[in-house]
């Protein structure tokens, strides 16, 4: 089953970190065919949605959500209400940026300094838009996604710390960020739920609307310790080692 809005960027973000750890110009230079049609289908994804790469099923068998959390209970409002499709997810937004920005560093690997700055400042509006348009006043903290209504889905969740792993937010927000993760509506003392205590749809043992996953604690205390949050991130790992 192909219905995943998020492999694309991720793979892209991959891809720069490979170049980063190896240096192998030579798997570059292989590579590169297959990342520029990886970009093409954001791109393509972008003017479609609106500057926002989203999705929806095309089939009534297909998921309903294609983000991580895949459940179809996976992006709802506090109160359980389901949000509508088309939908556009913060952390999907986010791994998008760091596509762009992986794309750029590959665009100066290969000599293209013009191709590699357009990039940049089009993974720099992104960043921008994200923080204006997902900003929750209410909540001083992400929506976890814009509807297919144009509306925030203002429900505290543990997506927006996917932000942090690939520099999606403005630094003077990331320890507001790391601070909610950490809340103790948000933080088990073995990590950081899926969505916070105090809301008609927290289940501590549901798939996605407030258990604790391992890969989603990792990513977001990676970020932490790029924003040199390192107690945070060393908090969220202790947890994790001592579940």
């Amino acid at each position: 089953y192909y219905g995943s809005i998020d492999a694309t960027p991720l793979w892209l973000v991959l891809f720069g970190q490979t170049w980063r750890w190896l240096g192998d110009r030579a798997l570059v230079d292989e590579l590169m065919p297959h990342a520029e049609r990886a970009l093409q289908w954001i791109e393509r994804r972008l003017h479609a949605g609106n500057g926002w790469v989203r999705y929806q099923r095309t089939h009534d068998k297909g998921l309903e959500n294609q983000g991580w959390k895949d459940s179809r209970d996976g992006v709802s409002f506090s109160d359980g209400t389901i949000a509508p499709s088309s939908i556009a997810l913060i952390e999907v937004q986010g791994y998008v940026v760091g596509a762009l920005e992986a794309m750029a560093m590959l665009a100066r690997v290969t000599g293209d300094e013009r191709r590699a700055e357009r990039l940049r400042v089009q993974a720099d509006a992104l960043r921008r838009r994200i923080h204006e348009d997902f900003w929750v006043r209410e909540t001083g903290f992400y929506a976890l996604a814009i509807d297919g209504l144009g509306r925030q889905v203002p429900t505290l969740t543990s997506n927006p710390g996917h932000l942090l792993f690939v520099d999606g937010v403005p630094r003077d927000r990331a320890a507001r960020l790391v601070d909610v993760l950490l809340s103790e509506g948000m933080f088990t003392g073995w990590g950081v739920r899926t969505l916070a205590r105090g809301q008609a749809v927290f289940n501590p043992l549901s798939y996605h609307n407030g258990s604790g996953w391992p890969h989603d604690n990792a990513l977001s205390a990676l970020g932490a310790g790029r924003y040199d949050l390192g107690d945070a991130a060393l908090r969220i790992f202790e947890g994790l080692y001592d579940a």
